[in-house]
């Protein structure tokens, strides 16, 4: 999912490792760009640590759950699976 640097590209046509193109001499002056480059380098926004708004007040009312696998190794029972479930209000 990436393709080498233009100055890379010139070294092995020029040392005759690539055949069949021909770069233009100005090409490594100019600045690349790359548009799936820079998609593949974008980051997303980090998680909030601290929670926005009021916790639930019953036990049950509101309820997060995370699924885990799969493991490579197998546990007891040959499950490679986990979930979690967490209560808002303990």
């Amino acid at each position: 999912m990436g393709h080498i640097s233009a100055g890379v590209a010139h070294c092995l046509v020029e040392n005759g490792f690539v055949t069949g193109i021909r770069l233009e001499p100005t090409s490594l002056e100019e600045p690349f760009f790359c548009e799936l480059c820079v998609y593949a380098k974008a980051t997303q926004k980090p998680i909030l640590k601290t929670r926005e708004g009021e916790h639930a007040t019953k036990f049950g009312d509101e309820v997060y759950s995370n699924l885990w696998g799969p493991d490579p190794v197998e546990i007891k029972g040959g499950r490679k699976y986990y979930i979690t479930f967490t209560d808002d209000m303990s």
